[in-house]
């Protein structure tokens, strides 16, 4: 404070030129105080001692002017000063006052980062609904569409009485007469319900219009909403024919069987991949319920074998594989709403991404499809559509949601990877859905872990890939079943022409009764045939692959042990 206060003295003694000169020079060093003040100081001191020899106060006045002159622009000389000052200062006050500023200028950045991160937005470039109707669209005709009929059907269905929906998903052997008095009254009375079905599956195509209910060209919001009726008529027709063959009339009911059969063909194809499962559900209903009538009915040859020969004209048409091409382009088009469009490869926008995604973000639950982003934050601008997923943050979840959130915004692979990784990952699909599963496993293939290992680290393709070995699994144990259906109606075809069962499924062959051999795609050799007093069994190994001998098991359950048992066919 003493030094201070003599620093002050010194400089109010001083020419008013030479005070007003270094109030201006320190000023505009726009340093710290302290430093400002020893300059001050210093500058007090230089023109005290070049004034010691003036003695009239008009000629320090002077002389005051003449050094301010000296010095030349006063901006520059504060500047040159900072510069000195800053040479001057300690080594450790150095790295300190560097550290702050790197810090401070990475804030800045990231700032920047996050609002531009925050702010991106979406390009549409393609209609993937439109797309996908055009491929649907098999004729312009629409007078070939079975669509009309099918959907005329499904307000019944919508209408169902609980009682009945659940008696109609038993077996014919596992309710009571009484029961299968309500089920025959009930179809009776819905007869011209069943009929459009059968109309609609002698048309030689099936396709819906995608998004025209919804209003929308989103696919993910795609809802198809008569899966739950279209399967409730297949139970429907699977009722009547089983009532048909209970009273002897086996043409009639093997017809509304195919007719089944036929529906779910029309379902399949290159649609949406539930379509395609319920298509294979409807086809394995038929398929069991021939083998359910066979079991408790004796069919005479010519019947069975006009069965045959026009189930093997139906799988003429018949592809087993699962297409994923309306998955491929929801991918697509959820990558295209997803990320942005613009500088760079594109990055994430993470308020799309919780809403499509809410539980990778720890997020509160809201609506399966849709997240938890409300139709007000949708239209919000992305900036404050980001900044509400960290408003709605519980505690619980601060930890995980930082986690996801510095991968998504730092990680996270962009556009243009993603995109290459969704096509590397079909790409592989069609590879693997032309191989059998013991094929697969003699290959040491495992599909889910492949999948995976091409899609690592991107949490988007992880939630939208299906799961293949799964779909696989069911393609597989499907094409199984039929060809095994097709087995079972030669061999009894063959015993009711010669009275005994052939020694083996080649004899079918040579006699006529078959055309191929049917394979076991879980032993790459045909299904496990074996006579048994006099009855006989026909097996796949299942998903174990090994032959149980004849042990039974569900599907799903294989891997445990056990073999899938088409022959004989169990009463419930």
């Amino acid at each position: 404070m003493k030094k201070q206060n003599e620093t002050e003295g010194k400089f109010n003694k001083l020419p008013v030129a030479a005070a007003k000169f270094i109030r201006l020079v320190v000023n505009k060093m726009r340093y710290r105080r302290e430093v400002r003040r020893d300059v001050q100081a210093e500058l007090a001191a230089h023109f005290e001692d070049k004034l010691k020899g003036c003695k009239a106060d008009t000629e320090r006045e002077q002389k005051a002017r003449q050094l301010v002159g000296d010095f030349g622009d006063v901006k520059l000389l504060a500047v040159l000063l900072r510069r000195a000052k800053k040479r001057c200062r300690p080594l450790w006050r150095t790295v300190v006052a560097r550290t702050f500023q790197t810090v401070g200028v990475l804030i800045v950045c990231f700032v920047l980062y996050v609002v531009w991160f925050l702010t991106g937005k979406p390009v549409i470039n393609t209609n993937y609904v439109a797309e996908l109707n055009r491929i649907v669209t098999q004729s312009s005709d629409g007078t070939l569409n079975a669509a009309p009929f099918y959907h005329k059907a499904v307000p019944v269905f919508k209408k169902l009485p609980k009682d009945i929906s659940e008696l109609l998903r038993k077996k014919y052997n596992e309710v009571t007469p009484e029961q299968k008095q309500l089920i025959a009254k009930w179809i009776n009375d819905n007869e011209e319900t069943l009929e459009l079905v059968i109309a609609g599956t002698q048309k030689p195509f099936y396709w819906r219009t995608y998004g025209n209910k919804q209003n929308t060209t989103e696919m993910i919001s795609l809802l198809i909403t008569d899966l739950p009726e279209f399967r409730k008529l297949a139970y429907s027709l699977r009722w009547r024919a089983q009532l048909r063959a209970g009273q002897g009339g086996y043409e009639s009911a093997f017809d509304d069987i195919k007719s089944c059969y036929r529906f779910g063909q029309h379902i399949k194809g290159d649609k949406l991949l539930i379509e395609q499962l319920v298509g294979i559900a409807i086809e394995a209903i038929s398929v069991q319920t021939i083998r359910d009538i066979l079991s408790e009915h004796e069919i005479d040859s010519a019947t069975l074998a006009k069965l045959q020969n026009d189930f093997e004209q139906m799988l003429l048409r018949e592809d087993f594989a699962v297409s994923l091409i309306a998955e491929k382009m929801a991918t697509y088009d959820v990558i295209q709403r997803t990320f942005t469009d613009g500088l760079g490869n594109g990055h994430i926008i993470p308020a799309r991404f919780e809403k499509l995604l809410p539980d990778v973000l720890v997020i509160s639950a809201g609506p399966a499809r849709g997240g938890s982003v409300s139709a007000d934050e949708e239209q919000q601008p992305g900036f404050l559509s980001g900044l509400m997923l960290l408003i709605r943050l519980s505690a619980d979840s601060v930890c995980s949601f930082a986690k996801n959130t510095g991968y998504i915004l730092f990680m996270h692979p962009d556009k243009q990877q993603t995109l290459r990784a969704a096509q590397q990952v079909y790409d592989y699909w069609e590879t693997l859905k032309v191989k059998a599963p013991a094929q697969i496993r003699a290959e040491g293939i495992n599909p889910e872990k492949e999948a995976m290992e091409i899609i690592k680290g991107n949490l988007l393709l992880e939630k939208l890939v299906p799961v293949l070995d799964r779909i696989t699994e069911i393609v597989h144990r499907h094409k199984v079943n039929v060809e095994a259906t097709l087995a079972i109606m030669a061999i009894l075809r063959y015993y009711r022409d010669t009275g005994d069962y052939p020694k083996d499924l080649q004899e079918l062959i040579t006699a006529g009764y078959l055309k191929q051999l049917p394979i076991d795609l879980y032993s790459d050799k045909p299904l496990v045939y074996k006579r048994i007093g006099d009855d006989f069994t026909l097996y796949s190994l299942g998903a174990d692959f090994d032959d149980d001998g004849g042990l039974r098991s569900k599907w799903g359950q294989g891997k445990e042990g056990g073999d899938q048992i088409f022959w004989p066919v169990p009463k419930s």
